[in-house]
């Protein structure tokens, strides 16, 4: 199915993530190629589109098929002259490692560089916006470590840990992804040098939102899923129990993928009462994340070269970007 056919489908009333997500699989396995064919069929029976067969017959019924496949064909020129790239899910450079979340993004918004999507050797920096300044220096050091091991760095490009983990990696000439809720209309504001910059130097924006969606904080919270969806593995720098980067660590857990936050002690901090790392010691005391610092790097080098090598994509087959 092309592309401006699956753009169809997503604006679709009643149509979300997972029914899209259903939807694209349906197609590909049956060869359908455009949503006209899809008019004829009873989709009712079958589970998981249910709830997009009632969507589907109410736009038919409506008549909104072809106002809605000109509003696509019109969207794809504007993006492009705005250099988004869109990537499907199932196609040759969506990654292997994102479709294992339980709520893989069914399209992806790009700008920059996509080869960057097509390994899975790359890391999560995240961390507050109201950082340390160990916090800082370690995510730094993190950075600038795993950069040289050619690591390719994830983070979200809030302030704090975030920023200063996309300029570390840029500093250490390394790769870096960042994940957005809108590729065009960055947030915050404050980083859109940053993010002129990570383009400037073969890096990647992304995000499952189309270009010019309304940005609500609803939205932040489930960007967090993609960066850990990204990763091999997060490296949680700084957080409070009830931080964002909680919902990162928390779908890194959910794919059994090692989360690893700043040794306490290692890392000299006045006290462990801090707040900036009270979610880090609480995840460390829950077991939901390992301890580390510059001694163990080589170590968990290794660990993450075991699970680069053991990595086995899902079975894709090459389409649409």
């Amino acid at each position: 199915m092309q592309l401006n056919q699956i753009l169809t489908l997503q604006k679709i009333q009643g149509i979300g993530n997972k029914s899209l997500i259903a939807l694209i699989e349906f197609c590909r396995v049956n060869h359908i190629e455009s949503v006209t064919d899809l008019q004829h069929l009873d989709l009712s029976h079958i589970s998981k589109l249910k709830r997009a067969a009632a969507s589907l017959n109410k736009f038919f019924t409506a008549g909104l098929l072809d106002a809605t496949f000109k509003e696509c064909m019109s969207d794809l020129e504007n993006w492009k002259a705005l250099s988004v790239q869109v990537v499907v899910f199932g196609s040759s450079y969506y990654p292997a490692q994102l479709a294992e979340l339980s709520d893989p993004p069914a399209i992806l918004f790009c700008r920059g560089n996509l080869e960057l999507l097509k390994s899975a050797r790359a890391i999560a920096v995240v961390g507050t916006r109201e950082n340390t300044r160990l916090g800082e220096a370690n995510a730094q050091r993190t950075v600038a470590y795993f950069s040289k091991k050619e690591f390719c760095i994830v983070s979200g490009l809030a302030l704090g840990i975030d920023s200063i983990a996309h300029r570390a990696a840029l500093e250490n000439k390394g790769a870096t992804i960042a994940v957005l809720v809108d590729v065009i209309n960055v947030s915050p504001t404050q980083n859109l040098k940053l993010a002129d910059q990570i383009l400037r130097n073969e890096g990647l924006l992304i995000s499952e939102n189309p270009p010019n969606t309304k940005v609500i904080p609803a939205l932040f919270v489930k960007r967090d899923r993609i960066q850990s969806g990204l990763a091999m593995a997060v490296f949680a720098i700084e957080t409070t129990v009830d931080g964002g980067t909680m919902h990162a660590v928390k779908a890194a857990n959910l794919l059994l993928r090692p989360v690893y936050v700043p040794d306490a002690v290692a890392a000299k901090y006045a006290s462990l009462d801090e707040r900036a790392m009270s979610g880090t010691q609480m995840l460390v005391n829950e077991g939901r994340a390992k301890a580390y610092s510059r001694d163990t790097y080589d170590e968990i080098t290794s660990e993450l070269n075991i699970l680069v090598n053991k990595w086995t994509p899902i079975p894709r087959q090459t389409g649409q970007n």
